[in-house]
């Protein structure tokens, strides 16, 4: 097992800060966006023009020959189609909904894989767990305030933007680490643009020069923001990490009320609180069960359920939360 250092951990630190940071501007700039007249289907087409050509050659000078090819198309293909929906419906959210009040429903995705997780990945989620994802539910439902603007505000896009991303990610699992990142994430990009733009047809807005830039500035900091994430977690452990993750939620409140004089309510502040003290019992229950691990020599092809007796082999359940795929 790899041992971090003091300085490795506040280097992630830094990075998970600034990850949820960027893309808490990524989503400001798509409501802005969406404010001045533009559809989140053309939003979403252009960014993928800028994306995907760009993305397309730095594959072709760097990486070898064939290392596009995928040996799982018909499941790439199934996450792709799914993960197009998380973006839409968040961006749809952000229409009619506060920034902070559409980044704390949305984590409530994590909740969902971990629910998810049982009948796709058949992984062992034993009462405590299952414990901590009802509580995380009543946050998000709380947070979302359902009644009878509920199903026409923007809080019902949140929810299934939430889902949709659990859905993206635990098929992600599915898939394993034989497929590369950079591979999944182009042919991502990719399916969104042609969706996208078969979608805004005959519909299609003209955008001045500075409103493209917009959209590639925007493309530009959410790559950046996935990449201190992904940065950020590979030098230090999960457990020191995920906490600051949810800084997210902070940054999305201090940019609503900059930009819009948005100030979050009561319910959304109850929400964010039940969600994040789910998620860190969440991550609690796993860093329990990684010391059993540790203290018994289970190999990391097997894991524990949550009295430390051994299981069948999976992996274990996602425990940190993300955001929508950029």
């Amino acid at each position: 097992m790899r041992s971090e250092t003091p300085i490795e951990n506040t280097q992630g630190i830094v990075l998970i800060l600034l990850g949820a940071l960027l893309l808490s501007v990524m989503d400001a700039v798509v409501k802005v966006l969406l404010d001045g007249g533009y559809g989140v289907l053309q939003i979403l087409a252009v960014r993928s023009w800028l994306i995907v050509p760009a993305m397309w050659i730095w594959a072709q000078l760097r990486l070898p020959p064939g290392a596009l090819r995928t040996r799982r198309p018909g499941v790439l293909f199934v996450r792709v189609v799914v993960g197009f929906f998380a973006p839409y419906f968040f961006f749809r959210s952000l229409e009619t909904l506060p920034l902070a009040d559409a980044t704390v429903i949305f984590f409530g995705s994590s909740f969902i894989m971990t629910a998810l997780s049982v009948p796709i990945l058949k992984e062992t989620v034993g009462p405590h767990r299952w414990g901590a994802v009802g509580v995380g539910f009543l946050g998000v439902v709380v947070a979302a305030n359902p009644g009878g603007a509920f199903w026409t505000g923007g809080a019902v896009f949140a929810v299934l933007a939430s889902v949709s991303y659990a859905l993206f990610m635990v098929i992600t699992r599915l898939m394993g680490p034989g497929e590369g990142a950079f591979k999944q994430v182009l042919y991502f990009y990719a399916w969104v643009g042609v969706v996208a733009s078969l979608s805004v047809v005959g519909d299609f807005r003209a955008m001045p020069v500075v409103d493209v830039a917009w959209v590639g500035g925007l493309g530009i900091v959410g790559v950046a923001g996935h990449l201190c994430l992904t940065r950020g977690f590979s030098i230090a452990p999960i457990g020191v990490l995920a906490p600051f993750e949810y800084s997210a939620m902070v940054w999305a409140s201090l940019i609503g009320f900059a930009i819009w004089g948005d100030v979050p309510g009561r319910a959304t502040w109850a929400g964010a609180g039940i969600i994040v003290i789910s998620g860190l019992y969440l991550l609690h229950r796993e860093q329990q069960i990684r010391r059993l691990r540790s203290r018994f020599a289970v190999p990391d092809s097997q894991t524990l359920d949550e009295e430390g007796l051994e299981v069948a082999p999976v992996a274990p359940p996602p425990v940190s939360p993300k955001r929508p795929p950029v």
